[in-house]
């Protein structure tokens, strides 16, 4: 799921031993992004065979662990501590959503065109800061944020086929991805990062394993199970890049190459299902790219005292 614009607002700032290593940045967030692409046709071939409930079950039980382990090694069980179990439910409420959104998204559109609504998670930040942290907007960000939803109409009509559940999911997949930034945002103000994490995940978990134990589960054979293990493997692996990718860079210089996740979704999507993107879906992309890193911009020089 593209949440790596997201993760910079919150994730970059509580990292300590942070490094000066530019390319060391750059390479580890580009493999982080080719891995979550990865992930993604993971899903949609798995999915052709598994519920979407399995597969959600796999990357939370195997994110949870990563995390369990990282708090063990760091806070210990004190890390548990916390004061804003309203703010933690909300956050991993909207994540579980988003996260199923955005699977559910892939079993129905091709992978390049859920790769960019997923973009549009920062527009939909913007508009709803407005209304949770009273944040207020000048005219240029109105205009972005525009921009941004127009840029999403044009992703919406694939092929000329018209808006589909699968867009829908996306777009939804997208309006939750920005209500997880804005409590990241919250709760980045007094949660550690791995506490975060650790409530997120092991909430995904519960959640995904009653929806299993509740729904027509299919138990998995042959090589699938190496698959499965491989697909755990990989979401502990994309979320260490992403960590690692701010310890040596700044946000600022990472945040360019976050859409490069559409070209490799481009590429696989055409590799294994032959997904060649339209016209309307590339225009649509670089509309909400270019609108999400100007959003970016302007969130960061307004932080800078800046004016609008």
């Amino acid at each position: 799921m593209n949440l790596n614009l997201l993760y910079m607002n919150s994730a970059s700032a509580s990292l300590s031993e942070r490094r000066d290593y530019p390319a060391l940045g750059i390479v580890t967030f580009v493999g982080n992004l080719f891995i979550m692409t990865l992930l993604s046709a993971m899903v949609k071939h798995l999915s052709v065979t598994y519920p979407l409930s399995e597969l959600l079950l796999v990357r939370f039980i195997a994110a949870a662990l990563m995390f369990w382990i990282v708090l063990a090694s760091t806070y210990g069980l004190s890390g548990l501590r916390t004061s804003r179990p309203l703010d933690h439910a909300i956050r991993s409420l909207s994540g579980v959503s988003s996260l199923a959104l955005f699977y559910f998204a892939l079993t129905r559109i091709p992978l390049a065109d859920a790769t960019a609504l997923s973009y549009a998670a920062p527009i939909f930040i913007t508009v709803l800061s407005i209304f949770i942290l009273q944040e207020t907007i000048g005219l240029r960000r109105w205009l972005a944020v525009i921009a941004g939803f127009i840029g999403v109409l044009l992703i919406a009509q694939p092929g000329g086929a018209g808006w589909n559940i699968g867009v829908a999911a996306g777009a939804g997949s997208a309006v939750t991805a920005a209500m997880v930034a804005i409590w990241l945002r919250r709760l980045s103000s007094s949660e550690k990062s791995a506490t975060v994490g650790i409530y997120y995940n092991s909430t995904g978990t519960m959640i995904c394993l009653v929806w299993v134990l509740f729904s027509a589960a299919v138990m998995p054979v042959g090589i699938d199970w190496l698959m499965l293990f491989v697909f755990g493997l990989l979401c502990c692996g994309q979320q260490w890049l992403l960590t690692i990718s701010f310890r040596y860079a700044e946000a600022s210089l990472l945040a360019p190459f976050e859409y490069m996740a559409m070209i490799f979704a481009a590429m696989i999507g055409y590799l294994f299902w032959g997904e060649v993107p339209v016209l309307t879906t590339w225009f649509g992309a670089i509309v909400i790219a270019a609108s999400g890193l100007f959003i970016f911009k302007r969130k960061r020089q307004s932080r800078q005292g800046i004016n609008e």
